[in-house]
C-alpha cells in the first residue's frame, strides 16, 4: 500500500514524482528466488538419484506443492488484471474497446522489434560465444519466419479490451508471502519511454512475461548444472518438463479465473505467442546491451517459439 509521496510541480504545470514510501510486507524473497531455489534442489536430487539408478523414469517429478503455488501465481495475475479492467472514471485507467488499429498497431511494433533485434544482432554476433553465434546465425536466417508472424491482419479484435497493465511482469516481481503472492514494481520495461509503459493494451503482456520468467529459470538452473562435470545430459530434458509443467499450472489457473468473467483473454493462445515472441526479441536486445553471456537464453527461446516442436 502507498502511504504518500514527495512530488515537485514545475512552472510549466508538469508534475515530477522524486520519492514514495510503501507499507512493508513481510516475505520470505521474491519469485525467481523461490523458483530457481526449487528447480536447482530437484535436479541435484535427480542427478543424485540418476547417479545410483540408471533409469530415472521412476523418480517423482510431480512438482505437486510447486505447481499449486504457481497456479496461486495465476490466479493473483488475473485478479490484477480484472482489478484495471474495472469502470473508476478515471480516463487514465478505464478499459477502452481494442479496435483494429491497435491490432495494427501491436503488430506493427512487433515487426519494427523484430528489425530492430535482428540489426542489434548481427552488428553484435562477433561477440557472442561460439555456441551462442551459431544459434544466432539460425534466428538471422529465420528473419523472413519471424517477421511473417506480424504480418496480416493478426488475431481478431472483436471483443478485445485494452488496459493499464503491469508491464514488467516477471518473477522478480512477485514477493512469496507463505503460500501466497504480492505483485510489485509497476513501473514497467525500463527501456521504454514513460508513453509507452503508460499505454493502454492487452494485459496478456504480461501473462508472456512471466511465461518468458519460467523459460529464463530453466536455462539459469541448467547453466548453474552444466559448470558441474558431473552434468547429465538427461537434466535438460527434466527441466523443460518441468517448465511445461509450470507454464501449463500458471496459465490453467489464470484462464479459470479470468474466464469467469467472459474475457477473450482468458484462452487466447494466437495472441499470446505473438506477445511471447516480442517478449523474448526484447530481452534479446537487454541482453545484447547489458549482459551478452546471456544472450543465450533468448536466443533458445526465440528458436522454441518459432519451432514449438524442437523446444528444449
Amino acid at each position: 500500500p502507498v502511504l504518500g509521496a514527495l512530488e515537485y510541480f514545475g512552472h510549466d504545470g508538469q508534475v515530477m514524482t522524486l520519492a514514495m514510501v510503501q507499507a512493508h510486507v513481510s516475505n520470505q524473497g521474491d519469485g525467481w528466488t523461490f523458483t530457481l531455489d526449487y528447480l536447482e534442489r530437484y535436479l541435484e536430487g535427480l542427478r543424485t538419484r540418476m547417479a545410483h539408478t540408471p533409469d530415472a523414469a521412476g523418480i517423482d517429478d510431480s512438482h505437486g506443492g510447486f505447481l499449486s503455488q504457481i497456479a496461486t501465481l495465476g490466479q493473483r495475475t488475473a485478479e490484477l488484471h480484472l482489478a484495471l479492467a474495472h469502470n473508476t472514471g478515471h480516463a487514465a485507467f478505464d478499459p477502452e474497446p481494442m479496435g483494429a488499429d491497435d491490432m495494427a498497431a501491436l503488430l506493427a511494433r512487433g515487426s519494427d522489434e523484430v528489425d530492430e533485434t535482428l540489426a542489434l544482432l548481427r552488428a553484435q554476433v562477433h561477440r557472442l560465444p561460439e555456441a551462442a553465434q551459431a544459434m544466432a546465425h539460425e534466428v538471422m536466417a529465420l528473419q523472413d519466419v519471424l517477421r511473417s508472424r506480424f504480418a496480416g491482419e493478426g488475431p481478431g479484435h472483436a471483443g478485445r479490451i485494452k488496459t493499464r497493465f503491469h508491464g514488467d511482469y516477471h518473477l522478480g516481481q512477485v514477493l512469496v508471502c507463505g503460500h501466497d503472492f504480492v505483485i510489485i514494481d509497476f513501473e514497467g520495461e525500463p527501456a521504454r519511454s514513460f508513453a509507452e509503459r503508460r499505454a493502454k493494451g492487452t494485459p496478456l503482456r504480461d501473462v508472456a512475461g512471466m511465461l518468458r520468467s519460467f523459460s529464463y529459470a530453466r536455462w539459469s538452473a541448467l547453466r548453474r548444472m552444466n559448470a558441474d562435470a558431473q552434468y547429465d545430459p538427461r537434466l535438460t530434458e527434466a527441466a523443460w518438463q518441468w517448465e511445461a509443467a509450470a507454464r501449463q499450472a500458471f496459465l490453467n489457473a489464470y484462464r479459470a479465473t479470468h474466464g469467469t468473467h467472459g474475457t477473450p483473454e482468458a484462452g487466447d493462445d494466437s495472441l499470446l505467442g505473438l506477445l511471447e515472441l516480442e517478449k523474448a526479441l526484447y530481452e534479446l536486445r537487454y541482453e545484447l546491451d547489458n549482459r551478452i553471456d546471456w544472450a543465450t537464453v533468448p536466443l533458445r527461446g526465440i528458436l522454441d517459439l518459432l519451432h514449438p516442436a524442437r523446444a528444449g
